[in-house]
């Protein structure tokens, strides 16, 4: 009963990283492109607002350059959060002791997978553990994904190779990295990836406390619980990602630099020597280039996401009941 539970959670997380993936991911390109522009040496080009980016890639590459690295987004999504959910989720009930054997087929309905009984810190362990795990064996799809975002007629114009599309461009890309870069090459950026498991605390925490606190206010509507889950998603995803973005702009552009051989000389900068207001300007071009597109689309992204996983562990328990 132990493996069956762990993995609804698993396959619930799995179908609506997916689903998520796909309805936003026109604003995962912005975001990609805005954050490594800067330093690309021209081979990406994006504006800072949203609407001007979004006008920049319909006239020069037409609504499917809104989609390019779909196939890797998906498969990296939907991979990822299986594996981390499924461990997540095996270590927070070991580590709160909770006893699968009392359960049975029947009354599979009845388990409750963010129980009460879970505390923040059994949470926030079994987050780090999963999140380390699922980063080193899944980080060279993430890898792949946000090389094939960064695909345009302007980078095939600076000789950046361009790759087909579907599954076989995820693996043309996968053998290009390697044998241009071996096994290093493939985990470039993973460092300031592994750096980002605080977010994944911080919004797993939030969401499970949040979720946790209104458990004895909730509603039999579905509607008005769909709206909750959507806000606890939201909320939690809003406040991790604004703390820790610089580490993903970071990390972005490492993985650009590695893959293009292209020098970050941009961060070669004495911060001591600028004035307040030069400092300002620096921080906010290099360290948030595209926060107003990164926040809101993550936030949408992860209330979206666990408002499906919610419906979609109800589905599934209605359906084995």
């Amino acid at each position: 009963m132990k493996k069956s539970k762990l993995l609804i959670s698993a396959v619930a997380s799995l179908i609506s990283a997916i689903l998520t993936s796909f309805i936003l991911h026109p604003l995962d390109v912005i975001k990609t492109r805005q954050q490594v522009a800067a330093a690309s040496d021209g081979a990406v080009i994006a504006y800072p607002t949203l609407v001007s980016s979004m006008n920049l890639i319909f006239n020069t590459e037409g609504i499917f350059g809104f989609y390019r690295g779909l196939n890797g987004q998906l498969v990296a999504s939907g991979i990822s959060w299986f594996i981390f959910r499924y461990i997540f989720d095996a270590i927070r009930y070991y580590a709160e002791g909770i006893k699968y054997s009392s359960f049975n087929s029947t009354h599979i309905n009845k388990i409750c997978l963010y129980s009460s009984q879970i505390s923040p810190i059994s949470n926030s362990i079994a987050t780090i553990i999963a999140s380390i795990l699922s980063t080193a064996l899944v980080h060279p799809l993430w890898l792949v994904k946000s090389r094939l975002e960064m695909q345009s007629t302007n980078a095939l114009e600076k000789g950046w190779r361009q790759y087909s599309a579907g599954l076989h461009g995820i693996i043309e890309c996968i053998i290009s990295i390697y044998q241009k870069n071996g096994i290093c090459g493939l985990y470039s950026g993973f460092i300031p990836t592994l750096l980002l498991i605080p977010h994944s605390t911080i919004q797993l925490v939030i969401y499970d406390i949040l979720r946790a606190k209104s458990t004895k206010y909730a509603s039999n509507h579905i509607y008005i619980n769909s709206i909750c889950f959507f806000f606890y998603g939201f909320t939690s995803k809003l406040f991790a990602s604004t703390i820790t973005y610089p580490l993903q702009v970071i990390r972005s552009r490492m993985q650009m630099a590695k893959l293009e051989n292209i020098q970050l000389k941009i961060y070669d900068v004495n911060i001591w020597s600028l004035s307040r207001k030069e400092l300002f300007g620096f921080v906010k071009d290099h360290y948030f280039p595209g926060i107003m597109t990164h926040i809101p689309k993550v936030s949408i992204h992860n209330g979206v996401m666990f408002l499906i996983y919610e419906l979609v562990i109800r589905l599934i328990e209605s359906l084995i009941e």
